[in-house]
């Protein structure tokens, strides 16, 4: 009896050792205006940390969030406190594209891979060597957005956008779509970040009557509030043609409501979309979280990001250096996600992924959601194709 303990005894710790643990940071906003993302964030890697029982191969991930709200040096002051302080192997999250490009130095000066799960600014995986994207581009929804209207005949736009560093790359990327296809933009107006009143801006846009207004504002207050003064001055009975991109996310319909209707987006994902994917997607976070709500852009971005940090691991296991881990994710592709499929591109870090043409529409259960009626199959960054 006593040699089967000693043989009990001298095990434990050798299975212990046997799992080691990869410490993953998260940095994203948990308070202020875009706390959500925050929330949606933690939603989608808590799904696929379930899903795999928290380990890759046989290592544990152990997730440590932590807050950028509050800006740029807030981004880098805690960036470096997961990396110097708290050991972390991998960083993922990064929500405002201003705190992405805040860490790219510290990033590259520790050699550590990051996953960038919002952020759209296309310049940003050129800032560090060490960043991969696996959520979107500014200019993937907004170029292809520009073709589509140019193509069927929309003849001019006003441009309505949030006056910060994607909206001027949305800016950017809308007309040289749009005008290379014969469009004419009759104005652009730049609306501060903080704005809450939007009645000066739209009645600005009914004097220009145009055919169709394209919109970019981040997700949340401001698309919520454009969207409903638009439709209160009348612009929407009108018939000029609201087009955006995640304005009208399912996280925003119930607070904008049926003034929504009709409104055309470009997005790299619906919870509607027809797919055995989406559906079993949808499914899984319908079980985890039966508040009734669907899953989001975000959700899925968060989700396939800690995907690929888990894929990494498992090819790798719990030893690896920055290089390593980049030289596996450049590539990664999976057939397999709720948006379809997805692929890092192994030149430039990026996402490459569908974009679908989207519109607002009820629903047979009463509610409303966007329902993709044409389908851009695997779409580069336009930005960097144009900018090599």
């Amino acid at each position: 009896m006593k040699r089967w303990w000693m043989m009990l005894v001298l095990a434990w710790p050798v299975t212990l050792l046997a799992q080691e643990t990869v410490k993953v940071g998260v940095v994203m906003s948990f308070s202020g205006p875009f706390a959500v993302y925050g929330d949606q964030t933690r939603r989608g890697i808590d799904l696929y940390l379930d899903e795999v029982g928290g380990k890759a191969g046989n290592a544990r991930i152990e997730v440590i969030y932590r807050d950028e709200a509050g800006g740029p040096e807030k981004a880098k002051q805690v960036t470096q406190e997961l990396i110097v302080r708290d050991g972390v192997q991998f960083l993922a999250g990064f929500n405002l594209s201003p705190t992405a490009l805040a860490v790219a130095p510290l990033i590259t000066q520790a050699k550590m891979p990051s996953v960038i799960l919002v952020a759209g600014t296309s310049v940003i995986t050129r800032r560090s060597p060490y960043f991969a994207r696996v959520s979107f581009t500014v200019w993937q929804g907004t170029y292809t957005l520009g073709e589509w209207a140019a193509r069927t005949g929309i003849k001019d736009v006003v441009i309505a956008y949030s006056d910060y560093a994607p909206g001027v790359d949305a800016i950017n990327a809308f007309k040289a779509s749009y005008l290379k296809g014969g469009g004419k933009v009759l104005a652009e107006i730049g609306m501060p970040l903080a704005t809450t009143d939007f009645g000066v801006y739209v009645q600005r846009i009914r004097d220009l009557k145009p055919s169709a207004v394209f919109l970019f504002t981040p997700a949340g207050p401001p698309g919520v509030g454009f969207i409903k003064t638009f439709s209160a001055f009348g612009l929407r009975q009108a018939g000029v043609k609201l087009l955006t991109l995640a304005s009208v996310d399912e996280l925003e319909l119930p607070a904008i409501g049926e003034d929504a209707l009709g409104a055309v987006s470009a997005w790299h994902y619906s919870p509607h979309l027809a797919t055995p994917e989406s559906r079993r997607f949808v499914a899984l976070y319908q079980k985890k979280y039966p508040d009734g709500s669907l899953p989001t852009f975000q959700i899925v971005a968060s989700y396939d990001g800690m995907r690929l940090i888990g894929d990494v691991i498992a090819k790798l296991g719990s030893k690896f250096d920055g290089d390593q881990a980049m030289a596996v994710m450049r590539g990664w592709s999976t057939g397999a996600s709720a948006r379809g499929r997805i692929l890092i591109d192994p030149e430039e870090r990026d996402i490459v992924q569908n974009i679908y043409i989207r519109r607002v529409e009820k629903l047979p259960n009463g509610g409303l959601g966007n329902v993709a009626f044409e389908t851009i199959p695997m779409v580069k960054d336009p930005w960097k194709q144009l900018n090599k």
